[in-house]
């Protein structure tokens, strides 16, 4: 009996030939999305396509475990990191049945830790992401704790609990962050006296039959079929596990076969029943008026004309992505134990295309060469003071490109990102101060970035940055050292960061998840005095130049 028979009997999902589709053709065409991920020597990836309640095509692609020779299949146990979120939801929404807590909740009302930020942030804020707290897990990277390090719930809760600010108050914007989920899931399990752990697996995982799946909160536990998390290196690959012990925000281990189950889920309502299951794809609004792309743990969003549910995750050496297509019934899972070139939602997409292709509108055109003149105008590194944070626009096959991903033209010097309705970018090519500027418009927001030179000659030698920088929303000062001409970030128990120059007086260095900018301030005398430390979900902190130091 074929593998995928095998998997339909046990787990009791049909596997069946894709619809109105040949099945040499249709098997081989998604088989060839994963090419690059099939080898012996290298980690993979697990998929299942699940058309109405049906799993129609699974299977593994890659390794599991390159140390003992065990391949990826869809039984293959993985981290999907915040594709866990939407769990954590219907844990939320459960005890709301329950009579036991409401949505509309201050959540201080059950975490008396947090602290008061002049606005009531109440449990809704937390499932829309729209309570401006700042990320947690980009707050240890900052405070030299990487992922990698083992911390606990007290450890997670206290350093929230230290934030003297947030990135803004709450339902005034929308902004991800995982510090919402980890709150919701402490929340859980203080009004209902169990471990999300335990809540998870007797109302959610339990009754669905997702036999696999569990809430690690134990991260040495062995887990029976788990694939190893690895980073690739020049020479071949490095084991990337995590000792974080917080749940909520992650940490669900799962196969596809189960996650299928839970895609059926919206279907049937088994668990939750309808009103819960449509609640976690209900976006808010803010209090401009402006939709979300966020319900509670999914973004509802487009693709080329469909309505398309979608979350993806990341977390140490895994990936993983859903994919669901509403109008078609059709849902996409991977799930991947490589980071680097792996994007487990680029691959999700491109399977989504083989089935639903006739319904996608077409992508975006060819530039004319009057549009590529019009892209490369623009191309450019921009910043945003305000948020802490850039962007930087490049010409690619004649199209402007940010963060690799085409810019469909929408008028003049406007651009949106393909298959994104969210922001909108907008070229300011003379506002009165003779700078370029540009003007990012996102849920009836606006921030604006200037375009800034690149490092020039007479860029500041980094012995001006030297020295020892605190701030009391962070348990442990920074010390940036000098080695030549480089500036570098240096904290107890973790590598070196090198801090690599921006533009005048700005620095870029990496988090365990993404970047962080630094830009520094000078009193009167031209003197460093401290630096705006931000991220893409961390807004500017300020800290401030408590001693010198010296080259390393």
């Amino acid at each position: 009996m074929r593998l995928t028979g095998v998997l339909g009997s046990l787990l009791g999902l049909a596997l069946t030939t894709p619809v109105g589709a040949d099945v040499g053709t249709t098997r081989a065409d998604v088989d060839s999305v994963f090419a690059a991920w099939s080898g012996k020597d290298r980690p993979g990836c697990a998929l299942a396509v699940v058309q109405g309640t049906t799993v129609s095509y699974a299977r593994g692609y890659g390794m599991a475990n390159l140390e003992a020779g065990v391949a990826n299949t869809p039984e293959t146990v993985f981290d999907i990191g915040s594709v866990s979120k939407q769990f954590t939801a219907m844990a939320v929404l459960l005890l709301v049945q329950d009579g036991l807590l409401s949505l509309d909740d201050d959540v201080r009302k059950y975490v008396p830790e947090l602290p008061d930020y002049g606005a009531t942030i109440t449990i809704a804020n937390l499932l829309h992401h729209t309570s401006g707290l700042r990320n947690y897990t980009d707050l240890f990277d900052l405070a030299g704790v990487p992922e990698v390090d083992l911390t606990t719930t007290r450890d997670a809760l206290d350093l929230i609990a230290r934030q003297h600010g947030n990135n803004f108050q709450p339902n005034e914007e929308f902004l991800y962050s995982d510090t919402n989920y980890f709150l919701a899931g402490e929340i859980v399990r203080r009004v209902s006296g169990q471990s999300l752990r335990e809540f998870s697996a007797r109302r959610i995982f339990g009754p669905l039959g997702m036999t696999h799946t569990h809430i690690n909160d134990s991260p040495r536990e062995v887990v029976p079929g788990r694939a190893m998390g690895y980073e690739p290196t020049a020479g071949g690959y490095l084991n990337y596990q995590s000792n974080f012990e917080q749940v909520g925000d992650g940490s669900v281990l799962t196969t596809v076969m189960d996650l299928a189950k839970w895609e059926r889920n919206f279907t049937d309502a088994r668990v939750g029943g309808r009103a819960a299951v449509e609640l976690l794809t209900a976006v808010s609004k803010l209090f401009n008026g402006t939709r979300t792309p966020y319900g509670m743990g999914l973004f509802v969003d487009e693709y080329r004309g469909l309505e398309w549910i979608h979350h993806d995750g990341e977390w140490v050496g895994y990936r993983a992505a859903v994919s669901r297509f509403p109008s078609e019934q059709l849902s996409v899972i991977v799930t991947c134990n490589s980071i680097g070139a792996l994007e487990p939602m680029e691959l999700a997409l491109r399977v989504g295309e083989l089935y639903v292709g006739p319904h996608l509108k077409p992508s975006t055109p060819v530039p004319t060469q009057t549009g590529a003149q019009t892209a490369a105008r623009h191309a450019g590194l921009y910043w945003s003071p305000e948020r802490g944070t850039v962007r930087r626009f490049e010409v690619r096959d004649g199209a402007l490109t940010l963060g690799g991903v085409a810019l469909a033209p929408l008028g003049a010097d406007q651009y949106q990102a393909e298959g994104e309705s969210a922001t909108t970018y907008r070229f300011v090519r003379d506002d009165g101060s003779g700078r370029p500027q540009l003007e990012a418009y996102s849920y009836g927001n606006t921030a604006r970035y200037y375009r800034m030179p690149g490092v020039g000659a007479a860029a500041a030698s980094p012995s001006e940055f030297v020295g020892s920088y605190r701030t009391d929303d962070l348990p442990a000062a920074w010390q940036l050292v000098a080695e030549g001409d480089r500036l570098l970030r240096r904290q107890s128990f973790m590598h070196d960061t090198e801090l690599v120059p921006l533009f005048t007086d700005t620095f870029i260095g990496s988090l365990s998840e993404g970047d962080f900018l630094i830009h520094f301030l000078r009193a009167k005398d031209g003197r460093v005095s401290g630096f705006l430390v931000s991220g893409e979900m961390l807004r500017p902190i300020l800290l401030t130049k408590v001693g010198s130091g010296g080259a390393g």
